[in-house]
């Protein structure tokens, strides 16, 4: 392809060019860190049957459990149904797709959410999850957020199926591999949106894989200024905790109110319950793809 000129743009002056939502995005995956668990019998299930276990786990209210104990302890104040909403989706990091909990907060307007309970609310999920890190990005330019982040957004005509994003994602990889199977590589979606930071490669090179799968893809890339693709610039942030060095969770724990760390305790080792219960399953190979997924899908939340 030609080179690409570079145009870096705010959300907030183009917000018309996608559709995902003005506000702070973010997305915490159900699978806990395999530093905690050895839960490599569940990472190699097929995307329906991971789909399946975060769908159940949503059901059980692993979500809304965390949220009424922050709100009970009077933790976070201007998180609310209103302002936050959560859904099952698609997200991607190194080569691989797995489905996440991506939420979008409403962070400016009379019921706007906060930046410091956004944060709080992060990561008591990433605690509860087990995760070795979880991700926000703010869609606004001024730097609220750990760093600055270029990215980019492929919009469907209609919300895809977390297959469809991944099958995406994949054609990014055979287009350029350095989107794709580093560990600067991902995407998350959010509705019909599918957003990706800039993996560490030059603006040119991240700018022209994206144009190209776009195209081949039959989605919509943004932003494009005055027909040149461009950027989206935001700031994200990566909070998370080192499993191995802190088996408690002790880098979550620090940046959340202590009086709310064993109600916290207590969603967890639910987490943690329910997905044992799963890989011993898994271990006994006694179940067909059918009836895994009707196992899964049907599993006790307690």
């Amino acid at each position: 392809m030609k080179p690409v000129k570079l145009v870096v743009v705010t959300l907030c002056s183009v917000l018309w060019l996608h559709a995902a939502q003005a506000g702070t995005n973010g997305s915490v995956e159900p699978f806990t860190s395999s530093t905690v668990l050895d839960i490599g019998l569940l990472e190699v299930q097929s995307l329906d049957v991971r789909t399946a276990f975060a769908e159940r786990l949503l059901q059980c209210g692993v979500v809304d459990r965390v949220e009424g104990a922050l709100s009970a302890e009077h933790i976070t104040h201007t998180i609310n149904d209103r302002n936050t909403q959560f859904q099952v989706s698609a997200g991607g990091f190194a080569g691989g797709s797995n489905p996440t909990y991506a939420f979008t907060v409403t962070d400016t307007g009379p019921n706007a959410a906060t930046h410091d309970d956004i944060r709080l609310l992060t990561d008591s999920l990433g605690y509860v999850l087990s995760q070795d890190s979880a991700f926000l990005l703010d869609t606004n330019s001024t730097a609220t957020f750990d760093f600055p982040a270029n990215y980019v957004v492929l919009n469907f005509r209609h919300t895809p199926s977390i297959e469809q994003s991944a099958e995406l994602f994949e054609t990014v990889g055979r287009i350029d591999p350095e989107l794709f199977e580093t560990d600067t590589s991902g995407y998350t979606q959010f509705g019909r949106s599918y957003v990706s930071l800039q993996s560490d490669v030059p603006d040119a090179e991240f700018i022209a894989g994206y144009v190209q799968a776009a195209q081949q893809f039959g989605v919509e890339y943004n932003p494009i200024i005055g027909n040149v693709p461009s950027l989206f610039q935001g700031s994200a942030a990566f909070p998370g905790n080192d499993w191995s060095a802190h088996p408690h969770g002790e880098d979550y724990l620090s940046r959340i109110p202590h009086r709310v760390h064993a109600a916290l305790g207590r969603i967890r080792a639910v987490h943690l319950r329910f997905t044992q219960k799963v890989l011993q399953k898994l271990q006994r190979h006694d179940a067909d793809h059918r009836e895994l997924l009707r196992f899964v899908s049907q599993l006790d939340c307690h």
